[in-house]
Formats: structure tokens, C-alpha cells, sequence
């Protein structure tokens, strides 16, 4: 008996995903390939907001969307743009980013069968987003905690079959 597709959250933004999702070795790279979809395209910096304001910042809320969407390597290339961004200005935005660069690139690599890196990787945000979490702090609009959860046996099974629910971000 097939799982239920898991339900998408609601959209952070209704910014356009791109034409395809990008796969290394299944798609032409979206900017270093001339087939790419933003090939030749200038990339800009995200502005920052503290993270008392993450509402307010477009690209993490379309990394989110790109996120729930499966869009794993657009989500890792949009947080890590804020990341740069963040990271030498506030702790807890460089945790966040971070983990969820890490939990985007261990699910791209869950979907190539890499299950190795993708162990590590999932290690390694968990750690990283447990740090990003504040009882009474900005959670970004996350529940952390559910979603270290929620991630942990999703990632851990080398099946290739999806008996867990997604990780998802949720409002």
C-alpha cells in the first residue's frame, strides 16, 4: 500500500520557482551551463533583517517555499546567499542558515542515493539547528524541534522508499 503524498504547507511568497528543479548529473546546471535556467543571470545579495524581523526577508521565506517544494539545490543556493549575508551579523540566523543549508543538501543527496553523505549531513544539521533553537526567542517561523524530528527518520533509512514524512517547515 502506497503513503498518502504528504500535503505542502502554504506558500511564504508567490515568487516563481524555477523552470526545473536542479539534480547534478540529471539537469544542465542552472547558472554555469548555458542551457541553465539563470545562466548569465546576476545573482543579488539578499538584504538583511534581524531575526526578530525573518518575516521580512524574502529570500529565506523563498528558500522555505523552495524547501517545501522539494527544490532542494535552490533552497541550499538561496539560504546560503543570506547566509553570507547573516552570518558574521547575528548567531542565531548563522544556525539556522546553516542547518537548513546542511538539511537541504542531505535531502538532494538522499534523492542521488548518497545515503553516506547524507547521513553526515543530517548529523550535522540537527546539531547545528538544535543550537538554532531559543525557547523564547525568534524561531523563524519554525518549529524546531518537530523538525529535527521529523528529519531524523526520514534520513536515516537507506531504503530509497519514503515511509516518513517530509521534513517541513511549517509558519
Amino acid at each position: 500500500m502506497n503513503d498518502p503524498a504528504p500535503t505542502r504547507p502554504a506558500r511564504f511568497t508567490d515568487d516563481a520557482f524555477p523552470p526545473y528543479r536542479y539534480v547534478p548529473g540529471q539537469a544542465p546546471h542552472p547558472f554555469a551551463h548555458e542551457g541553465g535556467w539563470g545562466y548569465g543571470s546576476e545573482r543579488p545579495v539578499p538584504p538583511y533583517h534581524a531575526p526578530e524581523h525573518w518575516q521580512q526577508s524574502r529570500a529565506y521565506l523563498f528558500g522555505c517555499d523552495l524547501f517545501n517544494a522539494d527544490y532542494w539545490w535552490e533552497a541550499h543556493e538561496t539560504w546560503e546567499e543570506l547566509w553570507h549575508v547573516a552570518k558574521p551579523r547575528d548567531a542565531r540566523w548563522d544556525h539556522l542558515l546553516k542547518g537548513l543549508i546542511q538539511l537541504a543538501a542531505c535531502s538532494l543527496n538522499r534523492e542521488r542515493a548518497v545515503h553516506g553523505g547524507a547521513k553526515r549531513l543530517l548529523q550535522s544539521a540537527c546539531t547545528t539547528l538544535q543550537r538554532a533553537h531559543t525557547p523564547n526567542g525568534p524561531n523563524f517561523g519554525l518549529d524546531l524541534p518537530a523538525l529535527i524530528t521529523q528529519a531524523q527518520p526520514h534520513h536515516q533509512s537507506d531504503t530509497g522508499h519514503h515511509h516518513h514524512q517530509r521534513p517541513r517547515q511549517a509558519r
